[in-house]
C-alpha cells in the first residue's frame, strides 16, 4: 500500500483533471483545514504541497498570450442567473451556486485565458457554518425567533476569478482647498462669531506605487462586495493547481483584462488622492484636479476562495458570503420590527429627557 500512495502522489505532481482515490475509487475533493485531496469513503488522504511564485505578467503584452484550458475544465452555463460555471470535464450536471438553480447547459468551448493563480480555500465548510450561526445570534436587529431557530444555510464553495494589477503611477495635480476660521463682527448686541473659509491654492507631482490592486472579473460579485470582503492575500497564492479545484466550483472570467484594468485605475486614481490630500491641513475642497500616467503594468488571473451562502426566512431568502481565506462574513438578515421600534423609542426618549432638563434648569437660572 505505501508503494501505491508513493507512485498516486507522484502521478498527482502532473496536471491531471479527475483524481481518484487509490484505496476505493471515489472521487478526492479538497479538504481547506488540513490542505490535503481527501476521500469520504476510506481514511486516504495526501496533502498538497502548492508552489509559490512572484512572477507578473505584462500587461500590454497580454494580446499575445493565448491560453486556455479546454483540456480540464469545461463551463456550466446557467440559464437562470447567467453565470458560467467551470467545473471538471466529468461534471454533467451541477447546482449553480449562484442562483440555485440546476437548469445548466454545456459550452462547447472554454475561451480566454487560463487562471495563473489560486488562493485554496483554508475556511472549510463546517466553519463556515459556525461563523454564519454565531454571526446570527450577534446581530442586535435579528428576531428572537431567528436566534433561538436558526435555519439551515446552504453553502456553496466558489473560487472566484479576479485580476490583479501592479503599477507605477506619476500624477501632476493642481486644486484649491480651504481652511475654515471664526472671527468676530459687529458690536453692542448685534456682535457675533461668524465662520469663513480662507482658500488657498495646491500644486505639486507625487509618485506612487501599487501592488496587487484587486479587481472583481466576475459580474455577479460586485467589485464592492470585493472591497467588503478583502483582504485576500493574491500575492500569497500559488501557481495555478486544479487539484485544489477538486470538490468546488469556480466562476470563469466575464470582466475582459482591460475592462479590469480601467476599473483598477479609477481604484488607484481615488487613492492617489487621498495621499495627495493627506499632504495638506484643509477642511475644504473646491476642486482638486489630477493628470496620472501608469508604467510598468503588471497583471495576474486569480481564483480566490469564496463560500456563497443562502437562507430562508418566512419566505424570502437571504444572502450572505464568507471570504474563504480568512473567515469574514457580510451579509443581509432578517430585522425585527419591534427592535427597531423600540431603539427609536428609547433615543426619541432620551431627546425628550434632554430638552426637558434644559426647560427646568434653563428657568431656575433665569430666575436666579
Amino acid at each position: 500500500m505505501d508503494n501505491q500512495k508513493q507512485a498516486f502522489e507522484e502521478e498527482l505532481q502532473a496536471e491531471n483533471e479527475v483524481f481518484k482515490c487509490p484505496g476505493c475509487g471515489a472521487n478526492l475533493t479538497f479538504e481547506p483545514a488540513q490542505e490535503e485531496l481527501t476521500c469520504q469513503y476510506c481514511e486516504y488522504h495526501v496533502r498538497l504541497k502548492g508552489v509559490s511564485s512572484q512572477v507578473e505578467y505584462d500587461f500590454f503584452g497580454a494580446e499575445d498570450v493565448k491560453n486556455s484550458w479546454n483540456n480540464e475544465m469545461k463551463i456550466l452555463h446557467c440559464q437562470n442567473c447567467g453565470s458560467n460555471n467551470v467545473v471538471e470535464k466529468k461534471i454533467i450536471s451541477y447546482e449553480c451556486p449562484f442562483c440555485g438553480t440546476a437548469q445548466v447547459t454545456d459550452s462547447e468551448e472554454l475561451p480566454g485565458l487560463r487562471p495563473q493563480r489560486v488562493l485554496p480555500f483554508s475556511i472549510n465548510k463546517e466553519t463556515t457554518i459556525k461563523l454564519y450561526q454565531n454571526w446570527i445570534k450577534k446581530r442586535f436587529f435579528a428576531p428572537k425567533k431567528l436566534k433561538k431557530n436558526i435555519p439551515n444555510a446552504k453553502t456553496n464553495g466558489v473560487y472566484l476569478p479576479v485580476w490583479t494589477y501592479d503599477a507605477e503611477t506619476f500624477t501632476s495635480y493642481k486644486g484649491r482647498l480651504g481652511k475654515r476660521y471664526t472671527r468676530t463682527v459687529g458690536t453692542g448686541k448685534n456682535r457675533r462669531v461668524v465662520t469663513e473659509i480662507r482658500y488657498f491654492y495646491i500644486s505639486g507631482t507625487k509618485h506612487v506605487s501599487f501592488d496587487d490592486i484587486v479587481v472583481s472579473a466576475s459580474r455577479k460579485i460586485t467589485q464592492g462586495k470585493i472591497v467588503q470582503l478583502q483582504p485576500f492575500h493574491t500575492n500569497d497564492s500559488y501557481l495555478y493547481d486544479s487539484r485544489y479545484l477538486s470538490g468546488f466550483s469556480a466562476e470563469h472570467y466575464d470582466i475582459s483584462l482591460k475592462e479590469g484594468f480601467n476599473k483598477a485605475k479609477d481604484i488607484a486614481k481615488k487613492r492617489i488622492e487621498q495621499i495627495i490630500l493627506s499632504r495638506y491641513n484643509y477642511d475644504v475642497v473646491s476642486y482638486l484636479h489630477t493628470n496620472t500616467t501608469f508604467d510598468r503594468v503588471q497583471y495576474k488571473y486569480v481564483l480566490i476562495p469564496l463560500w456563497i451562502c443562502s437562507f430562508d426566512y418566512k419566505g424570502k431568502t437571504y444572502r450572505y458570503y464568507v471570504n474563504g481565506e480568512t473567515g469574514r462574513l457580510v451579509g443581509s438578515a432578517p430585522v425585527s420590527a419591534g427592535r427597531v421600534l423600540l431603539l427609536v423609542f428609547i433615543i426619541l426618549a432620551i431627546i425628550a429627557l434632554v430638552i426637558l432638563f434644559f426647560m427646568i434648569f434653563g428657568k431656575t437660572s433665569y430666575y436666579q
